[in-house]
């Protein structure tokens, strides 16, 4: 019974902590543990992760590393990470990998060590079309 009301919460459970929002650099979050992951995928399908606070601030790359594979059945492509802009990890994977599946992000912040999380592939777009207004320029 504690299991199938755990199964049945966790969409709401994610929810409260964001994750159903775009993330302040236009990316997808998740919450690994007492902070949270931003992960953006760029035109070569390489990806950019922020490690956030929780407030969604203060990206820090300071004391943190990040392990990211590309995952769809059995197969496993693994990507290389490495500290770009000094705010954010850029990870290259080492081959080309399928646009279906997940990727899966291990992450620790500030020595912070969080738990696995899973980015389902591809990624849907969450923001949705703001109207235009005239104040849209300013």
């Amino acid at each position: 019974m504690k299991l199938l009301s755990l199964l049945i919460l966790t969409p709401f459970i994610a929810l409260a902590h964001g994750e159903d929002k775009e993330g302040p650099h236009g990316g997808h979050i998740r919450m690994p543990g007492a902070f949270h992951t931003e992960l953006m995928l760029d035109e070569k399908q390489e990806a950019h992760i922020f490690l956030l606070d929780m407030e969604f601030k203060y990206p820090t790359v300071k004391n943190s590393k990040i392990e990211v594979a590309a995952v769809n059945g059995k197969d496993k492509v693994d990507f290389k990470c490495s500290v770009m802009g000094g705010n954010h990890f850029h990870c290259v994977p080492t081959k080309k990998y399928p646009l279906k599946g997940e990727l899966k992000v291990k992450a620790v912040r500030d020595g912070a060590v969080g738990n696995e999380v899973s980015y389902k592939l591809p990624l849907t777009k969450l923001a949705e079309e703001k109207p235009s207004s005239a104040h849209d320029h300013h």
